[in-house]
């Protein structure tokens, strides 16, 4: 190592594959933790609903502070 400080980017893809590793690893060691987590989900519509409302709400606020700022 160059003893160089870690970038932000780097640190959050750190977490992101660590918690993402443990949840496989769950996955694989205790299946039936899985299928009850899957009882608990909502419908896979349900979700892209949820996604397009999340992409439309964040555009509009981008857009809101660009003309606030412009």
């Amino acid at each position: 190592m160059s003893g160089a400080a870690t970038c932000a980017l780097c640190l959050r893809l750190r977490v992101f594959l660590t918690v993402a590793g443990c949840l496989i690893a769950a996955l694989y060691l205790q299946p039936g933790w899985a299928t009850a987590l899957a009882r608990l989900m909502p419908s896979p519509f349900v979700i892209g609903i949820g996604i397009c409302l999340a992409a439309v709400a964040l555009f509009a606020l981008r857009l809101w502070r660009h003309s606030r700022v412009a």
